[in-house]
C-alpha cells in the first residue's frame, strides 16, 4: 500500500524517517513561530500478509534490506514531493541495547570513563564493535549521591547500514536514535506523571517507562503483531493472508474462533507489561499510573478495551489509566485532516516524534 499527503512544497523542515519490518513511514515538519507543523506524510506498506519483509532475516538479526528500503523512502519523497534533506532516523529496539546501572559519585568528566568501563559488563559485544550513548536518571549532581546511568549501544554495522541509506536517498542523516526516543517525544507529555509505553509492531513489542522526560527502563519482547496473524492462521488451519483479514474483520469482535485466538497472545504482551511495571515500581518506589499504547496492532477492534479489562480485574491495578498516545497533539495541522490523522495516529508516533528532534530546545 502507497500513500502520501502534500500540504506545503516549499517547505525544508525536517524529516522522521521510521523504517519497519513491514511498513516504512515519513514525516516532514516545521517549526514557525515556536510552534510545529505538519507539512506532509507518507507510508508504504507491504502486504503484512505477505512473506517480504524490509529486512533480511538471517542469523538470528534483522539487517535493513537497504536496496528496497532506500528505493521505498526515495518514492515517498517524490510523490509527496518532500523538499527537506535533514533526516532524523529511528532504530528499532532489536537494533539498541539498552542497560542500566548505578555508579558512585564522582564528577561528570571521571563518570563519562568509568560509565565506558562499566558498560563491558553487560553490553554482549565487544566495544570496539559498538558506539555508547549515556545518560543520568534523576539526580543531577553527580558529586553527592550514587548515579543511575541509561546507557544505550548501537553496533557500529547497523550506523553503517543507515548512513548508506541516507546516502542513497540524497538525505543528510542528522541523528539516528533508538525509537523509544521517538516514541517518548511524540506522546509523552510534559506533566505527564510515570508513564509506561507500550509499542506493540509487528516483529517485537517494546516496553518502555518515561518519567521526567527520561527513559529509565526499555525492554523489548518478541511477541508482537506477527503472532496474532500466525497464530489465527495455525489455529484454524488457514493461510496467512486469510488469517490477516480475519484479524483485521474481526478483532476481539463477534467471532468468538478469532477472538479466542487473539485473546491468547494479547494476554502474554498485557501480563508482560505489568510485570515490568511491578518490578520497576518495586525498585524506584514511583507509581506508575498511565499506559500509553502505539503501533499498528492497536487499531485492531477491541484491543483497547482488552486492556483496559486485563488491568482492571487486578486490584493492584485499578487505578491504572490506559489511553491509546496521542502523536499529534504537538503538531499542527489542518482542521479538514481530523479524520484522516485519527486513523493513523498509533502508526506514525516513532516517526511525529523523530522530525520533532530537530526542534528541541
Amino acid at each position: 500500500m502507497f500513500s502520501f499527503l502534500n500540504i506545503n512544497k516549499k517547505n525544508t523542515g525536517s524529516i522522521g524517517i521510521d523504517i519497519g519490518t513491514k511498513s516504512i513511514r515519513i514525516i516532514e515538519a516545521s517549526q514557525r513561530g515556536g510552534h510545529n507543523y505538519l507539512d506532509n506524510y507518507g507510508e508504504v506498506s507491504l502486504d503484512m500478509a505477505g512473506t517480504k519483509t524490509f529486512r533480511w532475516f538471517d542469523q538470528n538479526t534483522l539487517n535493513p534490506d537497504i536496496k528496497n528500503i532506500s528505493a521505498a523512502i526515495t518514492a515517498i519523497m517524490e510523490e509527496a514531493e518532500i523538499k527537506s534533506e535533514k533526516a532524523i532516523f529511528s532504530l528499532p529496539d532489536f537494533s539498541t541495547f539498552f542497560i542500566t546501572f548505578k555508579m558512585p559519585p564522582m564528577n561528570k568528566k571521571e563518570l563519562d570513563s568509568a560509565v565506558a568501563f562499566e558498560a563491558r559488563k553487560y553490553i554482549p559485544m565487544p566495544m570496539a564493535e559498538i558506539v555508547i550513548d549515556w545518560q543520568l536518571i534523576g539526580n543531577k549532581d553527580t558529586t553527592k549521591n550514587d548515579n543511575d546511568i541509561l546507557v544505550m549501544a548501537i553496533p557500529k554495522s547497523v550506523i553503517e547500514q543507515y548512513k548508506m541509506i541516507a546516502d542513497t536517498c540524497g538525505l543528510e542523516l542528522t541523528v539516528l536514535e533508538a525509537e523509544v526516543l521517538g516514541l517518548k517525544r511524540s506522546l509523552v507529555k510534559e506533566n505527564d506523571p510515570p508513564t509506561c509505553l507500550v509499542e506493540i509492531g509487528y516483529q517485537s513489542t517494546n516496553i518502555s517507562i518515561v518519567d521526567q522526560g527520561c527513559v529509565l527502563t526499555s525492554v523489548s519482547y518478541d511477541i508482537a503483531g506477527k503472532d496474532l496473524t500466525f497464530g489465527l492462521a495455525e489455529t484454524l488451519g488457514i493461510d496467512v493472508s486469510e488469517a490477516e483479514e480475519l484479524k483485521k474483520l474481526h478483532g476481539l469482535g463477534d467471532n468468538s474462533e478469532v477472538s479466542d485466538v487473539l485473546v491468547g497472545v494479547l494476554a502474554l504482551i498485557c501480563d508482560k507489561v505489568k510485570k515490568i511495571i511491578k518490578e520497576f515500581e518495586g525498585k524506584e518506589g514511583k507509581k506508575i499510573t498511565k499506559v500509553l499504547l502505539s503501533g499498528g496492532t492497536t487499531k485492531m477492534s477491541g484491543l483497547l478495551n482488552f486492556f483496559r479489562v486485563m488491568f482492571r480485574e487486578e486490584e493492584y491495578f485499578k487505578d491504572t489509566q490506559i489511553l491509546i498516545g496521542d502523536a499529534f497533539y504537538k503538531i499542527n495541522y489542518p482542521s479538514v485532516l481530523e479524520s484522516n490523522l485519527r486513523d493513523l495516529n498509533s502508526y506514525f508516533s516513532i516517526a511525529i516524534g523523530e522530525s520533532l528532534k530537530r526542534f528541541e530546545k
